[in-house]
């Protein structure tokens, strides 16, 4: 007779969480939980990661040190895929997924810088795509939803003179992670323009952009430091793609009060709007999303991107954007349970 449990137990698909005592990866391997697949929890520090595997119905935690392959090899086997949620992702990103790519295994992170992907990409993309594998970083918040907006607003146009991403983020109290990633771009920002990405530094420049109400006419950070602008380009040919931060949004950022004085209900107390425009053939495809907690909604995205690369249900292998790699408009409406609105106009 046939053990069903034991059936039941080897359909069970099994996700790396690398960094899995941090704030973000605790929602995402709570996600996968929810969804049936089950989180085996990696990092450093045994101790928080007892503490988080108490919390997911005692998971599975392998500790590792990202530097130490002998250490993640084991933390990898036997598992269908790798969420890299450790940053500083310029240390831990390289590593995690050649390591993944290597024992067959797709990777994903939610990584904002764009140089870190376009390393993934150049050291990394052919290799994964020659096993039919994904590398999907800037899955999550930044990264994900502004490119799934502007792939479901344009879903037949392959040229655009120009791709515009406005955030409005209200209530935003960063991570040790978050702090820890814009300590890292130290003033630089990665931009799109003349058809080629390059890297700028120097003091911020601002203008104004018209959010829709509440937030009405505001000044705006131009060149904000997102991956949309090595990501957007990969399935959409544009010479530019623009990135602005509403004003307030960066002064609450400089304002806000260090991590480990934040409750988890403080942190999730975050208004969001997003409008993408895409302008091309002498018009303009708009989209406007509107939801709250940047941390909590990063967890349904990846998980939802990996439930679907772990079930066939993707356009493309190696390097992939979600515009590009997923149904945008199906994406989208799968998300909407979590809080989203987005309308199109």
């Amino acid at each position: 007779m046939v053990n069903q449990d034991h059936v039941q137990h080897a359909k069970t698909k099994r996700v790396g969480v690398y960094g899995a005592a941090g704030h973000t990866a605790k929602l995402v391997a709570a996600e996968l939980l929810r969804r049936g697949i089950a989180p085996v929890l990696g990092g450093r520090d045994p101790a928080r990661l007892a503490a988080a595997s108490r919390a997911l119905q005692d998971a599975e935690v392998r500790v590792a040190h990202v530097e130490r392959p002998d250490e993640m090899k084991p933390f990898l086997k036997n598992c269908d895929a790798v969420i890299n949620c450790a940053g500083p992702f310029e240390a831990t990103a390289i590593p995690i997924a050649s390591l993944a790519i290597a024992q067959g295994i797709s990777y994903f992170d939610f990584t904002t810088d764009a140089s870190v992907i376009n390393r993934l990409h150049d050291e990394l993309g052919g290799a994964a795509a020659a096993r039919q594998l994904v590398l999907a970083p800037a899955t999550g918040f930044y990264g994900t939803l502004a490119d799934l907006m502007v792939r479901a607003s344009a879903p037949n146009i392959e040229t655009a003179d120009e791709v515009f991403i406005a955030y409005s983020v209200k209530g935003w109290k960063p991570t040790v992670g978050s702090i820890n990633a814009m300590i890292q771009f130290a003033g630089r920002r990665g931009v799109r323009k003349d058809g080629r990405f390059e890297i700028t530094s120097g003091p911020p420049q601002f203008g104004a952009f018209r959010f829709p109400d509440p937030v009405g006419e505001v000044p705006v950070m131009l060149d904000y430091p997102a991956p949309e602008v090595v990501m957007i380009p990969r399935y959409l040919a544009t010479p530019s793609v623009q990135v602005v931060m509403a004003a307030s949004t960066v002064r609450e950022l400089r304002d806000a009060p260090p991590p480990e004085s934040v409750s988890d209900d403080e942190r999730a107390g975050t208004d969001f709007i997003i409008v993408t425009e895409v302008r091309a053939a002498g018009g303009v495809r708009r989209a406007t999303l509107r939801g709250r907690d940047i941390y909590l909604i990063t967890a349904p995205i990846v998980a939802e991107a990996v439930e679907r690369v772990l079930a066939g249900r993707v356009h493309a292998h190696g390097m992939v954007a979600a515009g590009e790699a997923f149904d945008a408009k199906d994406m989208l409406q799968a998300l909407a349970g979590h809080g989203l609105t987005v309308s199109f106009n």
